[in-house]
């Protein structure tokens, strides 16, 4: 009986990859890895979000929003749907206020 449950997940596994597979061939998923550009991924590049970013600039949640629909500062890549920024895009941003 224990054999069985073996063989059960070991379907199961191959099926889910399958799944994933085809529905990333279509492009209604997007493989793990492929969220963020090839130059972020390295370990040594640190990504913050918007809360992080938000207490390194000293300013609300709500004037960081209004300053990304304004163009002010944009996201490197997403991790799911949460965007990620990096200390350049910071540096960018305090650019644009400083000069």
């Amino acid at each position: 009986m224990r054999n069985d449950f073996n063989i059960a997940d070991e379907f199961a596994a191959m099926v889910a990859a399958k799944v994933v597979e085809i529905l990333e061939e279509k492009g209604l998923v997007m493989a793990a890895d492929a969220s963020c550009p090839k130059e972020v991924q390295p370990q040594s590049t640190t990504l913050y979000s918007i809360d992080e970013v938000c207490k390194r600039l000293k300013i609300t949640k709500a004037t960081f929003n209004r300053h990304r629909s304004r163009g002010y500062i944009s996201p490197t890549c997403y991790v799911g749907r949460s965007p990620r920024f990096t200390d350049a895009d910071v540096q960018d941003y305090l650019n644009k206020f400083n000069s």
